[in-house]
């Protein structure tokens, strides 16, 4: 199979200015300068805002864009099921639209339909446990359990024996497309993004006086730190304060031939729904995340994502090929004759409670952080980048407590 070429492939250091040439354009702004640390979606749609507010923002990221979870993951912008997060997805979705409406030619609109998602299982069990629970925690979502016999007759690809429970609220994308969308938005507003530059926040005494990259500093009046499961050491080097983590996911990207209209996901996947528990309720058991992928699937522009895996180190991407690919057939049984394109990982940013850090932090004046979203990235992000560039350029953020990075103890 062919291979796509690589995205971001600007040459190291080089500065990408509003008219898109390598000119080192930045805005002609009198507003704070700041720096962002991270070129992924949360980045980059912070870097827009702050640019939006009069800011003059520089992006510095030590790989290219959409180099981790937010070019490597499945692609759906989903309702989440956190009721602390719903209102990051309805102002994100709206951003989205907003963005197609403004700049049709960035090549990056949401789907106008959602569709769909499907919660698997082989058993009614956890299903039928999982549609009480979300009736219960998230009423407003339309949710419909569906037996074998009905499945089949909505998803024929689906095969037989499988249980699913419905819900309205998935829309499919090309997964780095939303983080593109972003950068081509932050660069027309006169961001400077500079990739192939590792930075870290420069401090002077207890304030933060800048970034430090290739040996010297470069000065900010303020720096947002928006580097996913590496921002917490990027806060704090000493190692003390560690509330985000990496969690790694391994996707294979497939040609499938009849692919599903709904976007598919395992009723069982504890970490981004939070039915672990659910399934042991009901009698249906947990595999072991270290040796059994859960299954997802998510088709965007003739490609489907199939994975995934929780995995705390670091995986071989094809180690996991077969077992995330038979996995997923006990579904969606075209998947087993499939043609790969790739397969890919990336580390999402979990944090400790499965919530975001959006906010300053408190022992470094002028640091800020945004970061911890988890599998919610392009989903929850460009609404905390909002919320962040508010609370750097003084203006009233509304940045719910459950966000706020100091709820995690700095020893």
């Amino acid at each position: 199979m062919r291979r796509r070429p690589k995205r971001g492939s600007r040459r190291r250091g080089e500065r990408v200015g509003a008219n898109g040439r390598f000119d080192g354009v930045s805005a002609a702004s009198s507003g704070p300068a700041v720096a962002v640390i991270g070129g992924g979606i949360v980045g980059l749609a912070t870097a827009a805002y702050l640019a939006e507010g009069g800011a003059r923002v520089t992006v510095f990221e030590r790989e290219a864009i959409a180099a981790g979870a937010s070019g490597r993951n499945s692609g759906v912008v989903q309702h989440p099921f956190d009721p602390a997060l719903v209102p990051l997805y309805h102002e994100t979705v709206a951003a989205y639209r907003r963005l197609a409406e403004a700049a049709p030619d960035l090549g990056f609109a949401l789907p106008a339909v959602s569709a769909g998602l499907l919660l698997v299982a082989h058993g009614p069990g956890v299903v039928t446990a999982l549609g009480a629970h979300l009736r219960a925690s998230v009423p407003e979502l339309d949710v419909e359990v569906l037996d074998p016999t009905t499945l089949r007759a909505l998803e024929p690809s689906v095969a037989e024996g499988v249980h699913a429970l419905r819900v309205p609220i998935a829309y499919p994308v090309v997964p780095a497309a939303p983080t593109y969308a972003w950068a081509n938005r932050a660069e027309r507003l006169g961001v400077a993004i500079r990739l192939g530059r590792s930075a870290s926040p420069a401090f002077i005494g207890d304030r933060v006086a800048g970034v430090a990259v290739d040996g010297r500093r470069e000065p900010a009046d303020a720096v947002v730190v928006a580097a996913g499961p590496w921002s917490a050491a990027l806060c704090d080097p000493t190692g003390r304060w560690r509330p985000i983590r990496p969690l790694w996911g391994v996707v294979v990207e497939t040609l499938l031939a009849d692919p599903p209209g709904h976007v598919i996901e395992e009723a069982a996947m504890d970490v981004a729904l939070g039915t672990g528990e659910l399934a042991i309720q009901a009698g249906e058991g947990r595999d072991d995340p270290t040796e059994t992928p859960e299954t997802s699937l998510v088709t965007a522009a003739g490609a489907t994502a199939v994975g995934s895996t929780f995995l705390e180190a670091e995986p071989d991407p094809p180690a996991w090929t077969e077992r995330i690919l038979a996995r997923a057939a006990t579904f969606v049984p075209g998947v087993a004759d499939a043609p790969i394109r790739e397969t890919r990982a990336c580390a999402r940013p979990l944090s400790a409670d499965g919530r975001p850090l959006v906010g300053r932090i408190p022992w470094a004046d002028g640091l800020y952080l945004c970061s911890g979203h988890g599998p919610w990235g392009i989903t929850t992000g460009p609404a905390s980048g909002r919320q962040i560039a508010d609370l750097v350029l003084g203006r009233d953020a509304a940045i719910p407590a459950v966000f706020d990075p100091a709820r995690f103890r700095h020893a």
